[in-house]
């Protein structure tokens, strides 16, 4: 293997007279760098909007919302919690809900929001509700803040379209029918205060949940129960386990965090394999340029090839010198896209705001994208995958160049030389 590396390394760095070849290896080298490194950022990226998305949807929401079969309301509801929270050690916090649709109105402005009734002492140990609300000037909700009696808060986007701040009043339409002296009228209408703004970092919380008191949300639907009960677990990625314990040791089915988001996490993820492939064909085009070199390098290496096997080189000596030297242009174009990508997914946001300062706009808004930076994650499997993925293009590249050159016979390639 020695003397195949040896003449392999002096085909790669060619000769004064072949300096087109080399600039073409210079080329496939460059070409397979190039979608390595796109490989790796895009990768990490996506990884890192993935795993802050996660973080954003378990900090929101409950790691598990426990209901009554068919959706009947949940009565006892002190006791229930004492059932759930004596289940599993697991089971960190529990509070009630009820949900509902309502058309929110304030002056001229209206539109339609989805009505969450919370227990405000209960909820702050079940989703980070709290800290996602502000005051006027921005400050931090803390205890004794969250909606009480005939108090409303307000996803901000949802603020904004109600031209609403905190003090402002909103009349509250539901489909509870009210007795009038006339009559059953279908619908009810409450007005409230809004004693908070909510921007949860999270699109459908933000545009259209409103969050009320418990017992407002009762008032507002006339519902004796409640829909359902949000549990935080200890850890958010043992939800599944501890609904599958609770669906079989009490009678009620449980929803994990997961499963109320999965259709979002499974586009998420074909994003990514459809990113993958199209970002190889990157790859796959640099490792046509490897075969085209290995090409010309056969044939003007022609008379090279017929002296070594007059000397006694045998076609798999002659097939692996090429192999490796198509190996040592992928290999050396993966280890500088490697490099490169890890290093430019490390500082893409410095990257971001030196490009949005030469062109003069936001890359990165953060208040459509939720984010203060672009996030990133520089996973070990995606990096490994990436590599082998270039090694193994690189080395399919090969075999065809490879074995042309093993296939020479001797007296042909010196007979016009």
């Amino acid at each position: 293997m020695r003397f195949e590396s040896f003449v392999a390394a002096r085909y790669l760095r060619g000769k004064r007279r072949t300096r087109f070849i080399s600039l073409i290896t210079i080329i496939s080298i460059a070409g397979v760098s190039v979608g390595v490194t796109a490989l790796i950022v895009v990768m990490s990226v996506m990884t890192g909007f993935d795993n802050a998305l996660r973080e954003t949807i378990i900090g929101n929401r409950a790691h598990l919302t426990v209901a009554n079969p068919m959706g009947r309301p949940m009565e006892n509801v002190e006791e229930v919690i004492g059932d759930l929270m004596d289940l599993s050690p697991e089971i960190l916090g529990a509070g009630p809900i009820i949900q509902a649709e309502a058309l929110l109105k304030r002056n001229k402005y209206t539109t339609g929001a989805f009505l969450l009734g919370i227990d405000p002492e209960k909820e702050q140990g079940v989703t980070d509700l709290a800290q996602n609300l502000t005051r006027n000037g921005g400050r931090t909700f803390g205890e004794g803040d969250m909606p009480g009696d005939k108090e409303i808060v307000l996803g901000f986007r949802l603020a904004h379209r109600l031209a609403a701040r905190v003090g402002s009043e909103i009349a509250v339409i539901t489909d509870k029918p009210t007795v009038t002296p006339f009559g059953m009228r279908p619908g009810n209408q409450v007005f409230l205060k809004v004693s908070g703004i909510s921007q949860a970092k999270m699109s459908d919380f933000d545009n259209l949940y409103a969050f009320v008191n418990i017992e407002t949300a009762r008032m507002l639907t006339g519902r004796p129960g409640v829909d359902g009960i949000h549990l935080r677990l200890s850890d958010a990625f043992i939800a599944e386990p501890v609904a599958r314990l609770i669906e079989e040791r009490l009678p009620y089915r449980a929803e994990t965090w997961y499963q109320s988001q999965e259709a979002f996490f499974e586009a998420l993820k074909q994003e990514k394999v459809v990113m993958f492939i199209i970002l190889v064909f990157i790859v796959l085009v640099a490792a046509f340029n490897i075969t085209s070199t290995l090409i010309m390098i056969v044939m003007e290496k022609r008379r090279d090839i017929g002296i070594l096997r007059t000397l006694g080189s045998s076609s798999r000596s002659i097939l692996t010198i090429f192999i490796l030297e198509g190996l040592m242009i992928g290999l050396s174009g993966t280890l500088i896209g490697l490099i490169l990508g890890v290093l430019l997914a490390y500082n893409i946001n410095a990257v971001a705001e030196f490009i949005a300062g030469l062109l003069g706009m936001d890359l990165f808004n953060s208040t459509i994208y939720y984010f203060d930076g672009i996030p990133v994650a520089i996973v070990a499997w995606d990096i490994t995958w990436i590599t082998l993925s270039a090694i193994v293009l690189t080395f399919i590249s090969t075999l065809y160049p490879a074995w042309s050159a093993s296939r020479l016979n001797p007296v042909d390639a010196l007979r016009y030389e």
